[in-house]
């Protein structure tokens, strides 16, 4: 079972290195892509699987007393259909 794991550096105590969540992600969007025309058996109705996954992920202190920004919250975003992607771009 893969493991949600501290990064080497990880001040923070956070589990940067989330193994276990793309897992899950992986696991549920395995199951839609392999559901019957007439829906999934356990819920009854078709679940169009997803083209992208975004994640956001609140890390690190207040940026400021009573702030909602924290010093490292990000998104991260997984293409699952390549015929989403227009383009590549390379800062200079």
């Amino acid at each position: 079972m893969p493991k949600n794991l501290d990064a080497k550096d990880d001040t923070e105590h956070d589990k940067l290195l989330r193994f276990l969540d793309c897992a899950v992600i992986s696991h549920l969007h395995d199951i839609l892509d392999h559901q019957p025309g007439d829906g999934h058996p356990d819920i009854g109705v078709y679940v169009e699987p997803f083209d992208t996954v975004r994640g956001l992920f609140p890390e690190g202190a207040e940026i400021y007393p009573g702030s909602g920004f924290l010093e490292k919250t990000h998104s991260q975003i997984a293409v699952r259909n390549n015929a989403c992607i227009k383009g590549i771009f390379r800062p200079r």
